[in-house]
């Protein structure tokens, strides 16, 4: 503790230096983990983990209205072996007021809510009371937040495809992993009524028992319907969500060699300015040396230096990167709705990368320093 005031004295020394390096590795940190912070929610939402084993079956014509495939297959889609369940989903894309984004509503069977989405938590009326109440809805923690809505609130969403009003009274708040917290829940009797879509689905859920059967459950499902007015595509979940994936790889790529590139930068730059701070000091070494300070002292007082100095920039970065989504929404455009989430455990690793270019940016300059004879470097050879 006796040599904090000497640590401090020395990294005021040249404060134009110390504010490049402390600047330099707040940005650094800062874009590195927010961009691994939106690579984590992005990975989040898309692999969510009860996905392995579950199918969707789609009207393969891909029909414009959507819509479009028929209740009834489910009965027969449940005699298949393996299949464990299958569940009716009614997705329509709606806009609040005289807002651009859109709002993802789903029909579903209340009491199997949970077989098709990942919940952790339902605040206020269950899905229990959604079976009751044909006009409420519960909606997700994200959607509430974004627009102030509140449980009891009466709100009205457009559809845009079906140019309806889809009015709905919010009893409920839903918690889940992944994109469960961004979507409107809503009875499917009550949503088919209002459409005028009676009998007709957007996809069926089917959860299986095995997944290393679903590609054969995927055959026997198309087949079972092929020739029929609808025709069905069965695929499993982890393949529609890898196909998401691919389509932005190019994307996930590029922030991870962004993050990657801007922390090998500033660690050539901290360690740059690192040795440029040692040899304008080197007399100053080989007098510390004269009086009695051992190499290992001199170096671990230099460390100290640039360690401090990493710390105090790192985490400043590090944590504004992780309070930036909390203060502010930040929503990500793909094909399902992604909230930037923080992870504190990114504010960790990116305060463990502070420390190793501290460590890393220090040493080598430090080691040539204190390594040469105490003569040599008050007579500033070498």
């Amino acid at each position: 503790m006796k040599y904090l005031p000497l640590i401090y004295k020395n990294i005021l020394r040249n404060k134009r230096r110390t504010f490049l390096i402390f600047f330099s590795l707040s940005f650094a940190l800062f874009l590195f983990v927010f961009l691994f912070t939106v690579l984590a929610s992005m990975h989040r939402a898309i692999y969510q983990p009860g996905m392995i084993n579950n199918l969707f079956a789609v009207d393969k014509s891909h029909n414009s209205k959507h819509n479009n495939l028929p209740e009834s297959y489910i009965a027969k889609i449940k005699t298949i072996p393996y299949v464990v369940d299958a569940n009716p989903c009614q997705q329509v894309f709606t806009y609040f007021e005289k807002s651009t984004k859109v709002i993802g509503v789903w029909g579903i069977i209340p009491d199997k809510l949970v077989e098709i989405v990942e919940i952790t938590r339902i605040d206020g009326l269950d899905t229990e009371g959604l079976s009751k109440e044909m006009t409420s809805a519960l909606v997700g923690y994200n959607l509430m937040k974004e627009y102030n809505w509140k449980i009891g609130d009466r709100i009205i969403l457009k559809s845009g495809m079906f140019q309806e009003e889809i009015p709905f009274t919010i009893r409920g708040i839903v918690h889940g992993i992944g994109n469960a917290s961004d979507i409107v829940y809503l009875n499917l009797r009550y949503i088919q009524e209002v459409l005028n879509n009676q009998g007709r689905v957007s996809f069926i859920y089917i959860k299986v028992d095995d997944p290393s059967f679903i590609p054969q459950i995927s055959q026997r499902i198309e087949a079972m319907f092929r020739n029929y007015p609808v025709e069905i595509n069965a695929f499993a979940q982890k393949s529609f969500m890898d196909s998401i994936v691919d389509k932005i790889k190019a994307i996930l790529i590029a922030f991870r060699l962004i993050g990657w590139i801007t922390i090998i930068t500033t660690f050539l730059l901290v360690a740059n300015c690192i040795a440029i701070s040692i040899r304008e000091r080197t007399i100053e070494i080989g007098v510390m040396r004269v009086l009695g300070f051992s190499r290992a002292k001199i170096l671990a007082l230099v460390l100290a230096e640039s360690i401090l100095v990493a710390i105090c920039g790192g985490m400043l970065g590090a944590v504004f990167a992780y309070l930036l989504p909390i203060l502010h929404q930040i929503d990500i455009p793909t094909a399902i709705p992604l909230h930037v989430n923080p992870d504190v455990s990114l504010v960790v690793y990116g305060l463990f990368i502070s420390i190793l270019i501290g460590f890393w940016g220090g040493i080598f300059p430090s080691l040539s320093s204190v390594l040469k004879k105490p003569s040599d470097a008050i007579r500033g050879i070498g």
